[in-house]
């Protein structure tokens, strides 16, 4: 892989980062634990981009498809779905739940689908789990017919973020960054300005850039620390290469901003914005 430069200019190779990854997602209890805690957010998510197209007998392509409870809700309004990602583990569980779907294992920044081939591609928090983004999205112009849509969504940044505010805000308080591969702008593409630049360099124009603010439901301050800890990779990656004492540290800080910030009477009620990005080709 190429060395990449980010949205500042500067190289950066994320090798060790797309390596990680690609060991992360084949570790059956990080699938599981992600499907259990960010599936009920993804999933909600999912439906609005689902609401957002018109895909009966329309070809769509649904890019990192994960679980694949968005691929099911494509297939159930009609589509001819198109599912890829890079982890088997996923793919069984996408299997399980859009038996109707051609789904493959691959590489987004080389997808094996012809050119202009799709009416529509859909990436649910997929593009953050990439470390060629501007290749990845160079490869979604190649394959939309000229009318096409692309959809995506995306975690807001930290400071728009209770929730991504919280955890990022501990590990940049406690952490040495330079323990971690480096990865990615997480939330580039939940920033307009950002998100316009990345798609006019690809060949897409950005028409739409919204948000939607679902929220996690916990019962104890601490769970907002284990959802990252153990359903994550890139953050995981992140605070289990510190020290114990500072995992102890971001932990009690998560912990004690919940129980301050968050409480619902009953539990804890954190939002966690999401921004949707809509694009065509330009």
């Amino acid at each position: 892989m190429r060395n990449l430069k980010n949205h500042f200019g500067e190289v950066m190779s994320y090798e060790a980062f797309a390596k990680q990854e690609r060991s992360g997602w084949t570790d059956r209890d990080i699938v599981a634990a992600y499907v259990a805690k960010f599936g009920p957010i993804t999933d909600y998510v999912a439906q609005d981009l689902v609401g957002r197209l018109s895909v009966k007998n329309k070809k769509v392509l649904d890019l990192c498809c994960g679980q694949g409870a968005l691929t099911a809700m494509l297939v159930d309004e009609g589509a001819q779905v198109s599912g890829l990602d890079f982890s088997e583990e996923m793919l069984e569980l996408c299997r399980a739940y859009a038996p109707g779907a051609d789904l493959r294992q691959g590489d987004a920044a080389a997808l094996p689908f012809g050119d202009k081939c799709f009416d529509a591609v859909v990436c649910n928090f997929g593009m953050m789990h990439l470390p060629n983004q501007p290749q990845v999205l160079k490869e979604i112009c190649r394959t939309l017919r000229s009318d096409a849509t692309f959809l995506m969504a995306t975690w807001a940044p930290p400071e728009d973020s209770p929730a991504f505010g919280t955890v990022f805000g501990a590990i940049r308080a406690h952490a040495d960054f330079t323990q971690a591969p480096a990865q990615p702008d997480l939330f580039m593409f939940a920033r307009p300005e950002d998100a316009r630049q990345l798609m006019s360099t690809a060949g897409l124009k950005m028409i739409a850039h919204e948000t939607m603010t679902p929220a996690w439901e916990i019962t104890q301050p601490v769970e907002l620390f284990d959802i990252f800890l153990n359903a994550t990779v890139g953050a995981a990656m992140l605070i289990k290469s510190q020290k114990d004492s500072v995992i102890a540290a971001i932990r009690d800080q998560i912990a004690s901003t919940v129980a301050e910030k968050f409480s619902s009477g009953t539990g804890y009620r954190i939002p966690v914005p999401v921004a949707v990005v809509t694009a065509m080709p330009s």
